[in-house]
Parts: C-alpha cells; structure tokens; sequence
C-alpha cells in the first residue's frame, strides 16, 4: 500500500485540460474561462501544479502570511453602534452582546459631546474587544483618557489620515510611543463601497498605512511600535474568490513593505484586519436574498483570514431603518458559520488552491503596480494621488452599473428575476469618502 500512487499515471496539465474541454461535450471552450472587465483579469477557471504562477507571490520569510491565527480560527464577531444617543446605543450594544456579539464597535463620528461611561455602561470592556470610530484627534484624546489597565488594551480606535493635523500627529505619536494600541485606520472598506476593484482597494489601504509608518517612525517610534498601532479594514464583495485572494494579497504586500524597515519581532507582520460587509450590491426590493449574499461574503472574509468580522444589517441605509430580523441575522451569520458550519476549527482551509494561489498572485501584481503609482504622486496625502485615485475608482463605478443595466452582470432581485410582492422601502443615502458617493447599484438602476 506504500506504493499505491505509483500504481497510476500523474495527469499532466494537458491532460487536465483535455479532460475538461471532454467534459464540456461540445460547448465553446470558453465556457471555463474569465474575462472580468472590472477587476481587468483574463484567467482559466481551473488551474494545476504545472500551471504558471501558482506558487506563493512572495518569498517572505514570516509566519504570518497567511493567517494571524495559531490554534483556531477564532474571529470575533462584530455587533456596529452607530452612536446618536448614549442611552439608546448602549441598550443596543448590550443586545447586540446578548444575541451572541463577541466585539462591538461604536461609531461616535457625529456625536459631539460623548458621555462615555453612559455609553459603556454594564459592558465589561475589559474581557470584550471594543473599536471606537472617531473624527478627530480630540474625539480620539478624550476617549482614551477614560481608559486604564485592561480597559485600554481591548479598546482600539479609528483614526484617519484626515482628522489629524501636525501637531496632533506629534502628540498622538508621543501617546503611542509610551503604549501601542490599534489606533490608525486603513479604510479599505469605504473606499471598496464607493466601487474600488479588489486592486484599487489593496492600493489604497497599502498607501495609506505606509504614510502612517512613515510618519511615526519619523516621530520617534520603531517600526514594530509603529505597526502596532495600525490596522485595517476590509470590505466584502460579489465576487467570491476575488475577495478571499484580496485578503491574503493585502497581507502579503503589507508584509513586502514592513520588510523594507527591518522588524525586529516576528509578531510585527500580524496585521490586523477587520472584514466589514456593506451595501453595493443589496436590495431593498427583495430584502431575502440579502442573506444568502451576506453569507457568502461572511464565508470569503473568514476564509481570506480576517481577524474580526462586522455583518451590517443590509437596510441600515433605508427609509425604514433596520429591521428585527435583519440586525438578527447581521450576528446569526457569522455565529451560524462558526458554531453549525464550524469555520473556525481550520485555519487557512483553502491552502493550496491553484486557482486561489493564481488570483492572489494576479490582484497582489495589480495592487501593488498600483500603489507604486500613489507612490510616485509622492503618497498618498498628495491631491494628486487622490485625484487619481478619485478618478479610476469612479470609472469603475460607472461600469458596474452600466453592466448592471445592461444585464452583462446580474443580480436577482434587481435586474433580473424582481420580487413579485416588491417591498415598499427606498434607499437613503450611503456615506460618501473621499468626496466619492457610495455604490447601491439597486439605486443607480
């Protein structure tokens, strides 16, 4: 039995090849090829060992490249506070954590006058991971003078390039260098929700983080400090594969860079990334199918590695607001996924995919020719580069929806196969960034 394997010839990939145009018993052959306008990919649907470029993008020499996890795959689950009233938030993210939210993630943007132990209220920050969404440096400053001992190592913020102004970068630096905390965001998330490709998000979130390194390594703290203080978001796409391929791209080319500064610890290259799901493409119309897309996009965020997960409720941006059932369904899923599906027993379970290691590779080469470009603006604070960056992520916008319109992409339930009894509920406004408007494409038909 030793030799079993011996016993049978090894397909070659012609072999493969010619098997599968068999299997297609007479239809056209590029029925198993891909040709996506958006995302520029030309690819086989299949891929071998023999095949080109499936081999690991990068030879990067840490263990984390493929996951930050060791024993499980543990992701927490993300119950989003978006803060008008402290009373108000707080029962809600008190329900959020009774329904089975392991994390919880205020969003205190708009509120001007925060009272944080009233928001904070019966919730034991100290055992539950907490990420505050803050506009500026004093939002930021006032918030973390509330926090001491565990309090302030499960609390981690979101800061922009934007709400900082030099002298607050100085004494956000100074704060930082006395202890690393998760502080400074690379919003990949928003700028994918405005209608960026897999690239053009990895790109952006690339660019933005390696400003926050420069400058706080410029400001006295080590590199390793410096990436200890900087995470990122991710949002989740149609496009299944695309979007786990993103993940582990984004991570190998943020641990290309951290290379170029010589880390001293190993653990430098754990980079922290939540995966968020949004609105592009949701409908209001037929309200349903949202699950089955929210679970697909779950899947493709935990299997691309993600260390926390945040399933919004898909009407949050509607004139009727979200519903029971779908803030519900916003924690049942990844709580489905990991406690029915049992997702986080296996860490990296799609390793060894040629088909996944060909696409990682392809988006990772995009991305990073891309951020190069950002580079060469001279960063990404430059109006230059975000002009740019404005302009390409607009014209793949305009795509999306005119092949929504045209059907040379399909969503059911809206433009093809409507709901029979339509819902009566518009869509609000989705927030803008980067002076672009967010994508519903249910809206733009």
């Amino acid at each position: 039995m030793d030799n079993l394997f011996e016993e049978f010839a090894k397909p070659g990939y012609q072999d493969w090849v010619n098997q599968l145009i068999k299997d297609l018993k007479g239809q056209p052959e590029e029925l198993i090829q891909r040709d996506d306008q958006i995302e520029e990919l030309q690819f086989n649907s299949y891929q071998h060992q023999d095949s080109n470029n499936t081999s690991p993008v990068s030879s990067l020499n840490n263990p984390y490249i493929r996951q930050v996890f060791r024993s499980s795959n543990q992701w927490e689950n993300i119950g989003n506070v978006v803060v008008v009233n402290e009373e108000t938030a707080n029962k809600q993210a008190l329900q959020y954590l009774n329904m089975g939210a392991t994390a919880l993630r205020f969003d205190v943007r708009k509120h001007s006058n925060l009272n944080w132990e009233q928001l904070t209220a019966e919730i034991q920050l100290e055992y539950i991971e907490t990420t505050v969404v803050v506009s500026s440096y004093n939002q930021f400053s006032s918030i973390q003078s509330k926090l001491s001992g565990n309090r302030f190592d499960n609390v981690y913020f979101e800061l922009e390039l934007s709400d900082l102004n030099q002298d607050e970068w100085t004494h956000l630096a100074n704060n930082l260098k006395k202890k690393q905390q998760f502080a400074l965001l690379a919003n990949g998330y928003a700028i994918q929700q405005c209608g960026a490709t897999t690239w053009q998000e990895i790109s952006y979130s690339l660019a933005v983080a390696h400003e926050y390194l420069v400058r706080l390594t410029e400001l006295g703290l080590t590199v390793d400090e410096a990436a200890a203080c900087i995470h990122f978001n991710t949002g989740a796409g149609a496009q299944y594969f695309y979007e786990i391929a993103k993940i582990r791209a984004l991570r190998i080319l943020w641990s290309r860079i951290l290379e170029e500064y010589q880390p001293t610890h190993a653990c430098t290259y754990a980079m922290r990334v939540t995966g968020i799901t949004g609105f592009t493409n949701k409908s209001l119309k037929d309200p349903y199918t949202n699950l089955l897309r929210q679970t697909t996009e779950t899947m493709s965020l935990i299997f691309g590695g993600v260390h926390a997960v945040c399933v919004q409720p898909y009407d949050t941006y509607s004139t009727k607001g979200a519903t029971t059932l779908s803030t519900r369904m916003a924690v049942n899923i990844p709580l489905i996924l990991q406690e029915e599906s049992f997702l986080e027993k296996v860490i990296d379970p799609l390793g060894g995919s040629y088909t996944l290691e060909y696409l990682t590779n392809e988006i990772a080469d995009k991305a990073w020719n891309e951020f190069r470009k950002l580079e060469e603006f001279g960063g990404i604070e430059n109006e230059a580069a975000i002009a740019y960056l404005r302009t390409t992520v607009q014209q793949k916008a305009k795509l999306r929806k005119q092949r929504i319109s045209d059907k040379s992409d399909t969503l059911i339930g809206i433009n093809i196969f409507p709901n029979p009894s339509e819902e009566n509920n518009e869509w609000l406004s989705v927030d803008t960034y980067l002076g672009m408007p967010g994508l519903t494409l249910e809206q733009s038909i």
